[in-house]
């Protein structure tokens, strides 16, 4: 069997099995719920994509998500772009049938897939966001304690192929704001700008550490990364699939141009367009802004930015005028060294591979 993950954070221990001191899941209206400064609260994991053939696609994320959800013993919601793991769907399958309670929203154009059809005829509700918009989110609720998100989609390519995060986060708040957003699609059908911005955390501390949650194009997310980026004093790393907003690109240029080292990787495909941010990094010709693209002959697929070595932005979040303005999306931004070193070693490892 291939190694099929880069890298395995367990900050919280082993990976749940039971989750019996949950009686209840918070209510999104109810009173703030102060996390825990102690203890561990986040687990980061990495795919190694080296695209085994599909019958030996085993030991991936797709396999440790599903068991995460099979520990849920009240309810379970996910927000998919894109969904085929069949792991993962084996899993909410079982859920259903043991009566937890299962939500899962897609966009539409895969709302067609055999999986998604699958869930269905097992009587599984699916809702579509019917836009030719994307719901790009990737996030999962479980028992409104839990909440993984990042960049990966829930397929055996996102697992096996692509270069992609995801993180697993203790944190009744955090998961009160996926919930909300959850309730916005799932219940209301409202999607991207037309949806409303009703986060009931955006700000919060979660084991001492700051974090802000963000969820687009409700609320516009590129003018708030592009600030934190003007604020780099030192460093700018950046993995970028899709890399166009000039709300994010300018202030990158200008910190370099005023001595900030900024370095990052571009995924290949579309990474020499017009509309790119590529191109204009090249053109800069400072020793202290280094850009090349991805060497993954598949897809290389982070949305992370990591400022100072102490800030991480990151989760579904394409660093473009779409993901801004029209799609549905959601972002997290870490304010803590210890976290944004796993992404900084992940940061070097994809800059390693990437063509000079």
């Amino acid at each position: 069997m291939r190694k099929s993950i880069r890298v395995l954070v367990l900050l919280a221990g082993v990976l749940f099995t039971a989750v019996a001191c949950i009686e209840l899941i918070p209510d999104i209206d109810s009173p703030p719920i102060v996390d825990s400064g102690s203890g561990d609260w986040y687990e980061i994991y990495f795919t190694n994509p080296t695209c085994p053939d599909e019958e030996e696609r085993t030991g991936g994320l797709d396999e440790i998500i599903a068991a995460d959800m099979l520990a849920a013993e009240l309810q379970v919601d996910m927000a998919a772009f894109d969904f085929d793991a069949p792991p993962m769907v084996d899993a909410l399958i079982e859920l259903e049938e043991r009566g937890v309670v299962v939500r899962v929203v897609t966009d539409t154009d895969n709302v067609d897939l055999s999986s998604i059809n699958r869930l269905r005829r097992n009587g599984i509700s699916v809702v579509e966001d019917k836009r030719s918009a994307l719901m790009h989110n990737k996030f999962i609720i479980i028992d409104g304690r839990y909440t993984w998100l990042g960049s990966m989609n829930f397929t055996t390519n996102g697992a096996y192929c692509n270069n992609n995060n995801l993180v697993r986060i203790d944190s009744p708040q955090l998961a009160a704001n996926y919930r909300a957003e959850m309730s916005e699609m799932y219940d209301d059908r409202e999607f991207g700008p037309s949806s409303p911005a009703a986060t009931p955390y955006e700000n919060l501390t979660i084991g001492g550490v700051r974090v802000e949650n963000y969820f687009a194009s409700e609320t516009k997310v590129a003018p708030i990364i592009g600030r934190l980026v003007e604020q780099a004093q030192s460093d700018i790393k950046f993995l970028a699939f899709s890399f166009t907003h000039e709300d994010i690109g300018e202030p990158m240029i200008e910190r370099a141009l005023e001595g900030v080292d900024v370095r990052g990787v571009f995924e290949t495909t579309g990474s020499q367009t017009e509309f790119s941010y590529y191109g204009d990094m090249l053109s800069e010709r400072l020793p202290n802004l280094q850009v090349r693209q991805d060497g993954n002959p598949r897809i290389m697929h982070h949305k992370v930015i990591i400022i100072d070595g102490r800030t991480t932005i990151f989760g579904s979040f394409n660093f473009s005028g779409n993901a801004n303005d029209s799609n549905d999306e959601n972002v997290l931004i870490v304010h803590d060294p210890t976290f944004a070193s796993y992404f900084l070693a992940e940061f070097e490892a994809v800059w390693n591979e990437a063509k000079q």
